[in-house]
This record gives structure tokens, C-alpha cells and sequence, in this order.
């Protein structure tokens, strides 16, 4: 017995015809009657006198349409308080963003969010990829904006946007020309733990041209790593989101590693054991937005409109980074 065969009962009691009734629940009526005798032999009685002109209900019958009407009756008030807090959406969104993103778009999707959702309540924590990537996993972060999750089968991840790479330096060494990645070889860099995203892009970029990084610190702090490429410790490599507000104040200067392996894929993310509530669904789509209006303004440098194959793979270019 299911919801379906309930309806299916109480509607040819309403109208007392298992014709008219298969008319309104839109099957063919040897259908209804198949549905109706398998449910009244799973029950091991007669629901219904059947004569020439219809039918009526038997004792069990009546029995069973009132059970049946508190039961669906009491499905549709659950239905309606499931869509009522749906819609309140009063539940907190937790995301996560990774520092050399976060503060450009942190504060945009945050007003953008309490915009669209009233009384809507979003938390939103930053860390390194691979510390989001441990929490969405456990369910902790509803949403995660990550580097180089896109072959994490645990999370539902899908492009946002490919990031260009820009080697970061002092205001003193300032150039225009992009950089070629055979320059990288032997210069004194700063960057990232190996177990943090952007590092792993940056390495299997170096790797993909042959050239070995002379990494002279490992600092998981994106402050602390401008501080230094400003210092003249090391150039860092990051992207140019993490550092617009030096440049356009000439504290530092930022250039383009011309190489095609030189870029970070990031992604925004969902668990995949447990499904997307409205209000993460709605944060998604400020997230896209508000990325692809940081790209138009050049404060974000890369990519939002790449195509992805067919089959859900990344396009080749991507898969590079």
C-alpha cells in the first residue's frame, strides 16, 4: 500500500465509479480496477460492493476511507509546513572561501545574500582549499568556493572560473610584459604549504615545463605572503583577486605568467551525501554573479564563460589546471 493507491481508493468512493475516477486520476480504468484488487488483497477483504451501476463501500471500506483521509490530510499539512519554512529559508548557509578570493567577493555575496533573502542567515568561514575541502565533506559548509577540487568525488563541484597566475613582486621590479614561465627557474618564490591547492596548480605547471621552483618560505597567509614579495623575500605566485588593492595603490606589481598550465581552476562546490536547501541554491547564484561582474570590472583576471564537454568532463584546457 502506498500514498498513490490511497488516492486511488478514496477517489472512486467519492464518485462511486471506477470510470469516472480513472478519468480524474488520468489512467485507464482496467488499470484503476488492478490497482484497486491489489490493494484489496493485500488488505484480505472487499472494499467495495460492486454492482451494475457502480460500487459502494463495504464496512472495511468506510473503515479504511476514514484512515485514509487523516492520513493524506495530515501529509498535506506536513507538505505545507516543509514549503512554509522552505520559504522563510530562516536556516543558516554556511560557505567557505578561500583567502585570495574572500576578500574580494566575501563582501559582495554577503550583501548580495541578505538582499535576495531578507531574513536569511550566512556564515561564512575562509581557510585554504584543503581545510574547505575536509569541512564540506563533513557536511560543515553548505557551500565551498575551492582550488583544484574538480576530481574530488565526494563533492558536487563545478566550474567557476579559470584564473590567470601573476607573479607578485615589489613596486621596484615593475613591468608590463607578462612573464614566461622559464624565468620562474631559480628565482627565490614564497608561496603556499604543498598541501594547498593554488601550490599543487603551481607545481604541476612548473613540472609541465620543465622547470624547477627555488621555494625559499612556505607561508599558508595570503597577507603575509604580499608582505614578503613586497619585501623583496621572494616573488609569490597568486592570482590577481588576491592582490588588485596593492597594485592599483602601487604597493606591489603584478604580471602575467604567460603559460597555459598557469592557471587555477576554482570551483564552487556541495556535499554530495545531502541535498542543496533553497537558500544555498540562491548563494550559488549570487556566488556565479558576483564573480563574472569582478571578472567584467578586471578585478578578477581569467575566465567564467569555458565550456565543459558533453560527457561532464573538464575541457582539456581546464584539466591542466
Amino acid at each position: 500500500m502506498d500514498f498513490a493507491d490511497l488516492r486511488y481508493f478514496l477517489e472512486v468512493a467519492k464518485l462511486g465509479s471506477f470510470s469516472q475516477a480513472a478519468v480524474v486520476v488520468g489512467m485507464s480504468q482496467p488499470s484503476l480496477s488492478r490497482r484497486i484488487r491489489a490493494l484489496e488483497e493485500e488488505l484480505g477483504q472487499d472494499l467495495y460492493y460492486r454492482h451494475g451501476r457502480g460500487v459502494l463501500l463495504t464496512d472495511a471500506g468506510i473503515q479504511l476511507q476514514n484512515t485514509a483521509n487523516t492520513i493524506l490530510e495530515l501529509l498535506h499539512d506536513v507538505k505545507l509546513q516543509l514549503l512554509d519554512a522552505s520559504q522563510k529559508m530562516t536556516s543558516p548557509v554556511t560557505l567557505g572561501v578561500p583567502p585570495s578570493i574572500g576578500a574580494t567577493l566575501g563582501f559582495p555575496i554577503a550583501r548580495r545574500f541578505i538582499e535576495m533573502i531578507p531574513h536569511g542567515r550566512l556564515r561564512i568561514h575562509e581557510g585554504f582549499s584543503t581545510m574547505l575541502t575536509e569541512r564540506i565533506e563533513a557536511g560543515i559548509l553548505d557551500v565551498a568556493v575551492l582550488y583544484d577540487a574538480a576530481r574530488n568525488r565526494n563533492l558536487m563541484a563545478d566550474p567557476l572560473l579559470l584564473e590567470d597566475l601573476f607573479l607578485i613582486r615589489s613596486i621596484s621590479e615593475a613591468s608590463d610584459s607578462d612573464v614566461r614561465i622559464e624565468e620562474l627557474e631559480g628565482m627565490p618564490i614564497v608561496a603556499p604549504g604543498p598541501e594547498n591547492g593554488l601550490r599543487r596548480v603551481i607545481e604541476r605547471a612548473a613540472a609541465s615545463a620543465g622547470i624547477r621552483l627555488n621555494i625559499v618560505m612556505e607561508v599558508d597567509s595570503i597577507p603575509v605572503l604580499r608582505q614578503l614579495a613586497g619585501a623583496g623575500v621572494g616573488a609569490a605566485i597568486l592570482p590577481y583577486g588576491a592582490v588588485h588593492r596593492e597594485v592599483r595603490m602601487q604597493r606591489l606589481t603584478a604580471r602575467r605568467i604567460d603559460h597555459a598550465a598557469m592557471r587555477a581552476l576554482l570551483v564552487v562546490a556541495t556535499p554530495l551525501n545531502q541535498p542543496v536547501s533553497r537558500a544555498a541554491r540562491i548563494l550559488l547564484g549570487i556566488i556565479r554573479a558576483e564573480a563574472a561582474m569582478f571578472v567584467s570590472k578586471g578585478v578578477l583576471r581569467g575566465s567564467v564563460d569555458f565550456e565543459l564537454k558533453q560527457n561532464g568532463q573538464r575541457t582539456s584546457e581546464i584539466e591542466k589546471a
